[in-house]
């Protein structure tokens, strides 16, 4: 009897974990980063979402602008970001699990 209280609880355990939504990443390292009045080139990675459908990315500027995008590269646990915008970086989001880096930041042209 003891052991099949066990199984019981453990597979709504299981069940929980199966059901519960996946949290949306929030950048984790955005400090600023502008150039001035110039377009700057935004790299946004999202790590370990293990293995998401391909997400959005939503990137927030001192302007106004707000971007939404679709992932430029996706691996086996990542999905890669890319924008490009003036203004100040506010904020960025996906709506996968994971974590949210800016990769790289760049003032240069990225077309070259």
């Amino acid at each position: 009897m003891k052991h099949r209280k066990l199984l019981v609880t453990a597979a709504a355990v299981a069940l929980v974990g199966v059901s519960s939504p996946a949290i949306a990443a929030e950048l984790s390292n955005a400090q600023g980063q502008s150039c001035g009045d110039a377009v700057g080139a935004w790299h946004f990675v999202n790590n370990q979402t293990g293995g998401a459908a391909p997400g959005t990315l939503t990137a927030s500027f001192s302007d106004g602008t707000v971007w939404t995008v679709g992932p430029s590269k996706i691996t086996n646990s990542t999905q890669h970001f890319r924008v490009e915008s003036a203004g100040t970086l506010i904020d960025a989001s996906t709506n996968l699990p994971g974590r949210l880096v800016l990769s790289d930041f760049t003032c240069e042209d990225t077309k070259k």
